[in-house]
């Protein structure tokens, strides 16, 4: 066995696994619970880009080598361990630094090594290792700071595994594209894909049938296996057709995610879209854009991964984030690229001479693209806009009467403000059709509910009401559910969040109880544990509770902590007390905010009474 070759692959799987769970996932979702979000969680994001960009340059400019990866490695492991620890914007920029900038060293200078560690089929195992085990169902449902600690292990295990020495065999290749035409080839599938994943992975009906919990082993197998395949085509000179199949499979993904009959096909066809183009960029600067040595490959590297890694994801991200559906355009604006490039693009290309040969040699691949191109269109012209989850799910709240329930409207100067959050504007309020205001309350304003309840939650609540709020008159909804129902209905309250996620934690976080408030007994505090904390979190504390595993992140082990969720300056009572009342925004923990202060106080006293030895 090639020692150094399977090293160099744990080394890929290692770099791109932390990306993947820390730098896409955790980091993310720890910044919105350490309270940056919107407009912050922007500049965050955007200032690891900046220093993902710099990291990359930085590699190229200094020369490519083993200690450089492994101290890559190392930065990025501390960044992750220390993340779920640090608050506020000072420590997120700090956290965001060195991510950014340590990933940016690491995947350069380890692009410009692989030519003289292994052969490009390698390429494909590592790529394969790095996105199979973030799809391991452990992994993908672990807390963000669990998360954050896989990886922390990513990290080691890749520092350990990095070769000694370096014998580069990539001179003598010729480039497959030109240095723009790799560059515009790779910038539209990173950018397809990222806009993709984000409008899936942010409906919730889009999700659960593509990549939902159930289907996470079957999304590790395709991506292993498909990587793996992708590694073998490269060896055997499949790079120039390898990224038009890519962005036909997520092509096909996209069209058929926003239909339920073929949605399905979508949870096959994106996850090997993707790591068909994965493996291609990764072994790109070192076997396939000419480089003779391991400073040309990084330069090539690093212009490569500013543009199509960095600065695309981030593009099709920012295109997305109002959107409900892959829109047609997207496919079809990817794919003129990528064909362009796979068809034309040439080292030193002169295009009126080249563009002859090229269409005698590539018949059967430009009629595929025009076929694919024409379903394309065909999919945006020839069927009537699909309505979005949120807009069914309106319907279904009309149809099922929610409304002579549930008020959608705080009244501004009442009491209601403390409970459900700041009253709308009358005008906002109003500009419903039908206006859902309500007319009567028997239970809670549903103005904001999204901000303060998850997709999760609000299921488990529809089949059992009274499992989460021991009492509730309203009865079961799971018939809802055998027909997609139920599916819009969460979708249609979770857009309620869509602006509110803020106010809602800084109500929290501006909240004190009484200074008349008094806890009670620990009686008090173990019959409302009882009544309301255990069906999630366990009888003892454990995060063991019958509903632990519905929700889509495992309940906070309140017994063995520590308490990552309450990271701040104020004391751990009333951090506790803040989270018992409102809840975490963004997370599947849910406030009780009807509860008066001495009832918050008596279970904030049992919950530290958990923790003692």
């Amino acid at each position: 066995m090639n020692r150094s070759a399977l090293r160099a692959a744990v080394v890929i799987a290692a770099v791109y696994g932390h990306f993947l769970i820390f730098a896409q996932f955790a980091f993310v979702e720890l910044l919105r619970i350490g309270g940056v979000s919107g407009a912050a969680e922007i500049v965050v994001l955007g200032t690891m880009a900046a220093a993902g960009v710099a990291g990359g340059f930085l590699a190229a400019w200094c020369g490519a080598t083993p200690t450089g990866v492994r101290w890559a490695l190392g930065v990025a492991g501390l960044s992750a361990a220390l993340a779920p620890w640090v608050g506020g914007m000072a420590g997120a920029l700090g956290v965001a630094v060195a991510t950014g900038g340590a990933l940016g060293v690491a995947t350069v200078s380890l692009a410009a090594l692989l030519p003289g560690w292994c052969g490009v089929a390698w390429v494909g195992l590592g790529t394969g290792l790095g996105y199979g085990c973030c799809n391991v169902p452990w992994v993908f449902t672990q807390t963000p700071a669990g998360q954050a600690w896989v990886a922390v292990g990513f990290a080691g295990v890749g520092l350990l595994a990095v070769p000694q020495g370096v014998a580069w065999r990539g001179s003598g290749r010729v480039a497959v594209f030109s240095w723009w035409g790799a560059l515009g080839l790779f910038a539209a599938l990173v950018w397809l894909d990222s806009a993709a994943f984000f409008i899936i992975q942010h409906v919730p009906d889009l999700k659960a049938g593509t990549w939902g919990d159930g289907l996470l082993w079957r999304n590790a197998g395709v991506h292993f296996a498909v990587a793996v395949g992708a590694g073998w085509w490269l060896a055997r000179s499949g790079a120039r057709v390898l990224p038009v199949v890519a962005w036909g499979l997520l092509a096909v993904a996209a069209l058929a995610v926003d239909v339920a009959a073929t949605r399905s096909l979508a949870g096959w066809g994106y996850p090997a879209g993707v790591s068909l183009y994965a493996t291609a960029l990764v072994a790109w600067p070192g076997w396939f854009t000419g480089a003779d040595g391991p400073r040309s490959a990084a330069w090539q590297a690093a212009r490569l991964f500013s543009v199509a890694g960095w600065l695309a994801s981030a593009n099709g991200i920012g295109m997305a984030q109002s959107l409900n559906r892959v829109p047609p355009i997207f496919v079809v604006a990817a794919g003129l690229v990528v064909i362009g490039v796979a068809v034309f693009s040439n080292k030193n290309p002169s295009l009126p001479a080249v563009m002859l040969t090229h269409f005698k040699r590539n018949r059967s691949l430009m009629a595929v693209a025009a076929v694919a191109v024409t379903v394309a269109v065909g999919f945006g012209r020839g069927k009537p806009p699909t309505q979005t989850a949120a807009a069914r799910g309106r319907q279904v709240y009309l149809a099922e009467g929610c409304i002579h329930c549930h008020s959608q409207y705080v009244r501004p100067g009442s009491p209601d403000e403390a409970v459900w959050g700041a009253a709308r504007a009358v005008d906002e309020a109003l500009a419903g059709v039908p206006v859902l205001i309500g007319n009567r309350r028997q239970g809670p304003d549903l103005a904001t509910v999204g901000a303060r309840r998850s997709a999760a939650w609000l299921h488990a609540h529809f089949l059992n009401p009274q499992q989460l709020v021991p009492g509730s008159p309203m009865p079961s909804y799971a018939p809802l559910f055998a027909d997609g129902r139920g599916e819009a209905l969460i979708a249609y309250l979770q857009s309620t969040a869509i602006g509110w996620v803020n106010t809602c934690a800084g109500k929290a976080a501006d909240w004190f109880p009484s200074k008349t408030a008094t806890a009670g007994t620990p009686a008090d505090g173990l019959r409302l544990f009882a009544r309301l904390c255990s069906a999630c979190h366990g009888e003892g504390g454990r995060g063991d509770g019958p509903l632990a595993a519905v929700l889509s992140k495992p309940p906070a082990n309140l017994a063995a902590g520590p308490f990552l969720w309450t990271a701040g300056a104020d004391s751990l009572e009333l951090r506790i007390s803040r989270v018992v009342k409102f809840g975490l925004p963004g997370t599947d923990m849910a406030g009780h905010e009807v509860l008066s202060d001495g009832e918050v106080l008596a279970l904030t006293d049992y919950v530290r009474h958990l923790r003692k030895p």
